[in-house]
C-alpha cells in the first residue's frame, strides 16, 4: 500500500509541477518611472497579458507559473518592448537607453547573445549605407558609389543571413529556432526560397518541417517559384 502511495504522489506531482519564473527588471530611463509594463504573450490570434507591474525607482519584479517555455514581450503599453523567453529561473532585464537585454537564464542568454550579434552586423550595415552617401555628395555617381561598397555589402549580407542559418539550425530542440525563422521569413516581400532556406530545411527536424508556418510558407514559396 505503502508503494502504491508513494507511486500515486510522484504521478501527482509530475501533473501538476509548473515551471516558475522570476523577472527582475532595472532601468536608467527617468521617463519609465510611475508606468506600467506587462508581459503578453501570442494566444491564437490574440495577446494576452501575463502578468504587469509598475516601475518604481527604476526597479521592477514580476513572478510566476508557466506550463511550458513561453516566448513572450515585455510591454509598454500598446509597444512591444522586447523579448523574454518565460524558463525556470531569475530572469534580468535591463533598459537603457543605449540598448535593451535579457540574461540570466539558458534560452535568453542564447536569444540576446544572437540579437548582440545581428545588431552589430545592422550597425556595419549602417555605415556602408552611410558611406555610399557620403560619396555621392561627394560629387561620385551613383553607379560608382554603388560599385565601391557593392562588395562589402554582400559580405555583411552573407553573414547575416549565415548567422540566422546556424543560429536557427543549433536551436532546433527548443523554441528560439521556429521563432527566429518565422521573423526571417516575413522579411520577405512574398515567400520565396533562398539558400538559406534551403539550408535550413535540409537539416530540420519533421517537428520543425511540420509547423503550420513553416508547411505553409514552403508552399507558397514553391507556388511562387513556378
Amino acid at each position: 500500500m505503502k508503494t502504491c502511495f508513494f507511486l500515486s504522489l510522484i504521478l501527482f506531482l509530475l501533473t501538476t509541477s509548473c515551471s516558475t519564473y522570476k523577472l527582475e527588471g532595472s532601468t536608467s530611463v527617468p521617463a519609465l518611472n510611475g508606468k506600467t509594463l506587462y508581459i503578453r504573450a501570442l494566444s491564437g490570434d490574440a495577446w494576452i497579458d501575463l502578468d504587469s507591474c509598475e516601475v518604481v525607482h527604476g526597479l521592477f519584479e514580476m513572478k510566476g507559473e508557466v506550463d511550458s517555455v513561453i516566448l513572450a514581450t515585455l510591454c509598454l503599453g500598446n509597444e512591444g518592448l522586447m523579448p523574454v523567453v518565460l524558463e525556470t529561473g531569475k530572469i534580468k532585464v535591463s533598459i537603457e537607453n543605449s540598448g535593451l537585454h535579457v540574461s540570466g537564464t539558458p534560452l535568453n542568454e542564447k536569444l540576446y547573445d544572437f540579437i548582440s550579434q545581428k545588431n552589430e552586423l545592422e550597425s556595419l550595415l549602417s555605415d556602408l549605407q552611410h558611406k555610399e552617401m557620403q560619396l555621392i555628395m561627394d560629387g561620385v555617381s551613383a553607379n560608382d558609389a554603388a560599385a565601391q561598397v557593392e562588395a562589402d555589402l554582400n559580405a555583411l549580407a552573407e553573414s547575416m543571413n549565415q548567422l540566422i542559418v546556424d543560429f536557427v539550425t543549433s536551436n532546433f530542440d527548443n523554441l528560439l529556432s521556429l521563432n527566429v525563422f518565422t521573423t526571417f521569413c516575413s522579411s520577405f516581400q512574398y515567400p520565396i526560397i533562398t539558400p538559406f532556406i534551403e539550408e535550413i530545411m535540409e537539416k530540420a527536424p519533421e517537428a520543425f518541417k511540420e509547423d503550420d508556418f513553416v508547411k505553409e510558407y514552403m508552399r507558397m514559396a514553391e507556388e511562387n517559384a513556378k
